[in-house]
């Protein structure tokens, strides 16, 4: 019976899912640091610039100091722009600008949203097929071939915390086969292992429990106690 490992459904929408975010999250960030970033700064300024004009010539006035024709033209000029910024802009933080480049650019857009996009299109075209359960199969993924009976080991170092492992062939050819990302990885993986340690793994990839020793085995109900015999 062959054995096709293909990605898993949920695993292909949850990369996607991811892909999708981290590049919205890239964008979101390249906009905030170009163009929102760069515009409340020059619209602070300006704010700034006007509030000075104002507050420096309606000081003035409130000192009783006469205004020449120029500076209450400025003035009233000044009270027209005041009245345009509302709400009053604050100054941008100061984490704001690195926060959008190092986290949201440079984290996000250029080096999770690409790993990301790889890993889907690399598992996506990714199978893994047994084409049967004994000494007669063939192992494939892609241009790799390795037969079953050539297999020369099976690497489970990672299995147990990774859900990896790895079935090397003859003159280097290796064959990974991620559990966690490949449905039906454990059927392929266990029946390697298996076949190369019984006594550590069995069929379904699970390590072999240990038997009880001879001392932790209950007394046959048979026997009975010197207190019965008596």
């Amino acid at each position: 019976m062959p054995v096709t490992c293909v990605l898993r459904t949920k695993r292909f929408v949850w990369l996607l899912v991811y892909t999708v975010i981290c590049f919205g999250l890239g964008l979101w960030g390249a906009y905030d640091y170009w163009v929102r970033i760069p515009h409340d700064e020059q619209r602070y300024q300006e704010f700034e610039n006007v509030k000075g004009t104002f507050d420096s010539l309606q000081k003035k006035a409130d000192e009783g100091k006469s205004l020449s024709a120029e500076e209450r033209t400025a003035y009233e000029d000044s009270k027209k722009l005041m009245a345009g910024f509302q709400p009053p802009p604050t100054p941008v933080a100061a984490w704001d600008r690195p926060l959008q480049l190092y986290v949201y650019v440079i984290g996000c857009g250029i080096l999770s949203a690409p790993w990301f996009l790889r890993s889907l299109i690399k598992l996506r075209g990714k199978r893994v097929e047994l084409t049967e359960l004994s000494d007669a199969g063939i192992l494939r993924s892609g241009n790799i071939t390795i037969e079953v009976r050539e297999a020369v080991e099976i690497d489970m170092s990672r299995w147990m915390s990774k859900s990896i492992a790895v079935v090397r062939g003859p003159g280097g050819a290796n064959i990974e086969i991620d559990d966690y990302m490949l449905e039906d990885g454990a059927k392929v993986v266990g029946f390697f292992a298996h076949r190369f340690s019984p006594a550590e793994w069995t069929t379904e990839a699970k390590r072999v429990t240990a038997a009880p020793d001879d001392s932790e085995v209950a007394p046959n109900d048979s026997a009975a106690s010197p207190t019965e015999q008596s």
